[in-house]
C-alpha cells in the first residue's frame, strides 16, 4: 500500500506540473495576441515640451488614462533630447507629442498614433524692433539660436546655416541668451517660448515675429513595441475629439479655442 500511494502521488504531481506549465503558455499566447484584452499594461510616456503644453499633454494623457480601463499611464517631463531618446531605446514607451514625418524618418524604432490633439506653432523671437522673419532662409544674416530635440528648428537651422548658430539644452538658457542680447533670434514652439520670456523676465514679450516659420499637427510617438496599442489610442483620442473634451481641455489651459 504505501508503494502505490507513493507512485500515486508522484504521478499526480507530474500531471499538475505539465498542466500548470501548459496553462501559463496558453495564457501568455493569449495574453501576446490580444494585449488589450487580457491584461491591464501602464505605459511610460515623457514629454519634451515644458508649461504650458505639457500641462495639456497631462490633462489629455489623464482623460485617456480613464476612459481604457486596461491601460495605465504615467507621465513626466523630460528635456527634449532626453524624452525621444528613452522611447527610442525601448526604455520608456511613448513620446508626447513630435511631428511624426520627422521623428519616424530619423527613429527607426518609433511609430506615431493617427489621431493628433495638438498643432504646433514655430516661432521667431526677437529683442530687435521691426526684424522681418517671413521664413527659415530670412535667418542666414543673424545670430540665431534653438533648443536641443526640437527637430524641425534644429534641422532647419542646419540647413540654413546662419552667420552665428546655438543649439542648447533648455528653453530658459535660450531666453536668457536673447535677453543678455548674445542672440539676435530665439526659434521655439509658441506657448513655450511665451512661458520662456516670462520665466527670465524679459519685459517685452510680444517679441514673437509673425508670420510664423511653421504650423505642423503632433502626434503621440510610442515605440515599436507598443504598435498594439497604436489603434485603441487614435479611437480614444478620435472620440474626445468627436465629444468636445479636447477642445474643452485646450481651452482651460490656452484660454483660446483650438484650430485643429
Amino acid at each position: 500500500m504505501p508503494t502505490r500511494i507513493v507512485f500515486y502521488c508522484l504521478t499526480s504531481l507530474l500531471f499538475l506540473g505539465f498542466s500548470n506549465q501548459a496553462f501559463a503558455q496558453t495564457l501568455a499566447k493569449d495574453e501576446n495576441s490580444q494585449p488589450m484584452q487580457n491584461k491591464t499594461v501602464t505605459l511610460y510616456i515623457s514629454s519634451g515640451f515644458t508649461a504650458p503644453i505639457s500641462d495639456y499633454y497631462q490633462r489629455i494623457l489623464q482623460e485617456i488614462d480613464r476612459r481604457m480601463p486596461h491601460i495605465n499611464i504615467e507621465f513626466e517631463v523630460l528635456t527634449a533630447e532626453r524624452s525621444i531618446d528613452l522611447v527610442n531605446r525601448g526604455i520608456n514607451d511613448g513620446e508626447c507629442c513630435r511631428i511624426p514625418e520627422v521623428v519616424t524618418k530619423s527613429y527607426q524604432n518609433l511609430i506615431s498614433v493617427e489621431e493628433s490633439f495638438f498643432e504646433a506653432t514655430f516661432a521667431a523671437f526677437s529683442k530687435k524692433p521691426g526684424l522681418k522673419i517671413n521664413n527659415f532662409e530670412d535667418l542666414k544674416p543673424y545670430s540665431v539660436a534653438t533648443v536641443v530635440g526640437w527637430k524641425i528648428l534644429v534641422n532647419n537651422l542646419n540647413r540654413v546655416n546662419p552667420r552665428e548658430k546655438y543649439i542648447l539644452s533648455s528653453p530658459e538658457q535660450l531666453m536668457k541668451m536673447l535677453k543678455k542680447g548674445r542672440i539676435e533670434v530665439a526659434l521655439l514652439g509658441y506657448e513655450s517660448g511665451i512661458k520662456a520670456l516670462q520665466d527670465v523676465g524679459l519685459p517685452n514679450a510680444h517679441a514673437y515675429l509673425t508670420p510664423p516659420l511653421a504650423v505642423k499637427k503632433l502626434s503621440l510617438i510610442l515605440h515599436k513595441k507598443n504598435q498594439a496599442y497604436s489603434k485603441p489610442l487614435a479611437e480614444t483620442i478620435k472620440a474626445m475629439k468627436a465629444d468636445g473634451t479636447v477642445a474643452k481641455i485646450y481651452y482651460q489651459v490656452f484660454k483660446v479655442e483650438p484650430t485643429f
